[in-house]
């Protein structure tokens, strides 16, 4: 049995990025500068504009765009939920993007970095330049996250596993069995306790039961009547008692 973490070869196309701001004309300035950075840097960008956190925080609600989006340009004071309150409760979700807030106040770049926001840009006659900067960095830690691969051994086989792709991990008859993709699936000689130490804090997996290990952001539903989660590849996977209430908690 082997297990090693390295990056693999993924190219990140097209670079989902979700664009929340209350003014109209600041959204468009910042889409004006994603923009500019696709066409000098030939990167394929997809990007959402939201008109307040709550919307955002609504459309996250659906696992797949959780999931998938890379990067969160994110004003501060905004009416209802704030941006801060915001990236708390994506960050409380598990969220694995990069979060940059954008906003005309200095004064809250310590709550900022508090919720473990990426980078901190202010509104201001330098704000192209350093937005530049900040978003091309942003871009390569949201490469290297959707690079780092896992790789498992067995007797006579190996297989490369990208992080993002893992639905999640099952102890079944003293073997552990990673699930990844749409129906792919790999047998290796490991432990539940192995595998916590070989994963990253932000790469957002749960134990929700004895033998089982989740990635939050392949969630489909929790359903409460049988106490189970359905993953995004269809696998139903119970959830014991003492480890409810903290799935729901990173679920909300």
């Amino acid at each position: 049995m082997c297990l090693q973490v390295f990056k693999g070869e993924c190219i990140l196309k097209p670079l989902k990025v979700a664009l929340c701001d209350d003014d109209a004309i600041e959204r468009a300035y910042f889409l004006k500068m994603c923009k500019k950075i696709k066409e000098q840097k030939k990167i394929q960008i997809k990007l959402k504009e939201y008109e307040s956190g709550d919307a955002l925080l609504n459309d996250f609600q659906d696992t797949k765009v959780f999931a998938t989006v890379d990067i969160v340009l994110l004003d501060i004071n905004m009416p209802g939920t704030s941006g801060v309150q915001v990236a708390k409760k994506l960050q409380e979700k598990g969220f694995q993007g990069v979060i940059i807030f954008v906003t005309r106040s200095e004064k809250h770049w310590k709550t900022a970095f508090d919720v473990k926001a990426f980078n901190y840009i202010t509104k201001n006659q330098d704000a192209e330049e350093r937005f530049l900067n900040v978003f091309l960095e942003a871009i390569e830690k949201a490469k290297e996250r959707n690079e780092r691969t896992l790789l498992f051994s067995s007797i006579g086989e190996t297989r490369k596993v990208s992080v993002v792709s893992i639905s999640h991990f099952e102890v079944s008859a003293h073997m552990m069995c990673v699930y990844y993709g749409q129906q792919e699936r790999f047998e290796f000689t490991s432990s539940m306790v192995k595998i916590k130490e070989l994963l990253f804090d932000n790469d957002g997996f749960m134990q929700v039961n004895r033998s089982s290990l989740l990635s939050l952001s392949h969630i489909e539903r929790y359903e409460e009547k049988r106490k189970t989660v359905v993953m995004q590849n269809g696998a139903v996977i119970p959830v014991t008692r003492q480890y409810i209430k903290q799935l729901k908690e990173a679920m909300k």
